[in-house]
């Protein structure tokens, strides 16, 4: 008999033989206990950039001065700054910023605008309706040369039937006066 058979009879395993038997059995359990516990499902790719779009817009409106509220973003534009007295022409100093505002909400692929003329409580209800639905369309108009799509947009005059202000003073009906840009996020 050789040394290294020595006390052994034929087919008992030897010490290398059971630490490969033992090494080969540990390797199976951890495979199959790795494989048992499945990896967290992926995030769908349109869940993630929803939610990066949803940020992106955020942070671009906020950009454009838009504030959020319960119905959407509102950019009010004072109409002394935009309009002159009793006008619907859009002054050249504010065409500039509209041009932006409207390659913007284009860019950002919003797919809908509402743009809201508002008055003061000064002359016939029917006068600020018609002056208050005038300058929303040219504010809208603007919003469109910036490459808005003129038909996404929504343009009203609400006249004095949303005042943010008393008009009971001059500084009030001047607040009164504004138009609104409002992008509704769906």
């Amino acid at each position: 008999m050789s040394p290294d058979t020595a006390g052994r009879s034929r087919g008992a395993p030897g010490a290398t033989s059971v630490l490969y038997l033992w090494a080969t059995t540990m390797f199976c359990v951890l495979l199959v206990s790795c494989a048992a516990t499945p990896a967290p499902p992926p995030t769908p790719a349109s869940a993630v950039s929803a939610m990066s779009r949803g940020a992106m817009i955020h942070a671009a409106l906020k950009a454009l001065d838009f504030e959020q509220r319960d119905d959407g973003y509102h950019l009010s534009l004072p109409a002394p700054l935009i309009f002159s007295f009793d006008s619907d022409v859009v002054a050249a100093t504010a065409r500039d910023t509209l041009v932006r505002v409207g390659r913007e909400l284009h860019e950002l692929g919003i797919d809908r605008a509402l743009v809201r003329g508002h008055t003061d409580n000064v002359g016939s209800n029917d006068y600020n309706l018609a002056l208050s639905k005038r300058r929303a369309d040219a504010v809208a108009k603007v919003l469109a040369e910036g490459g808005y799509p003129i038909q996404k947009i929504d343009a009203k005059g609400l006249a004095s039937s949303v005042p943010i202000a008393e008009n009971t003073t001059s500084e009030g009906r001047a607040k009164n006066r504004r138009v609104v840009i409002i992008v509704q996020l769906i």
